[in-house]
């Protein structure tokens, strides 16, 4: 099952990157179920727009199965491919 990612508004490439490598991607405006990964633009890192974010890590909220909870990423001067592959590195998913 692939990982779900939700993706801020305007990072469009970031987004189309990620679904280009299997990973199931949301916007993060207009998700309201679980997701496993938050990617969001570090110029504006409100996050309040997405009301289920669990601040805790604790993997209840978002209905994450990792037992270290939701990641954050914040990708503001991160190219696409640097955010795949920090996002790779953290879920030790080797492309393939």
């Amino acid at each position: 099952m692939p990982l779900k990612v939700a993706v801020q508004r305007g990072l469009e490439a970031i987004a189309a990157n990620l679904s280009e490598r299997g990973y199931e991607v949301v916007g993060m405006e207009d998700n309201t179920g679980p997701v496993d990964v938050i990617v969001y633009s570090g110029v504006s890192n409100d996050l309040t727009g997405f009301d289920t974010v669990d601040y805790y890590g604790d993997g209840v909220t978002m209905g994450v199965n990792s037992p270290s909870g939701l990641m954050l990423v914040n990708a503001h001067s991160h190219s696409p491919e640097q955010v795949v592959s920090i996002i790779n590195s953290r879920f030790n998913w080797a492309e393939g």
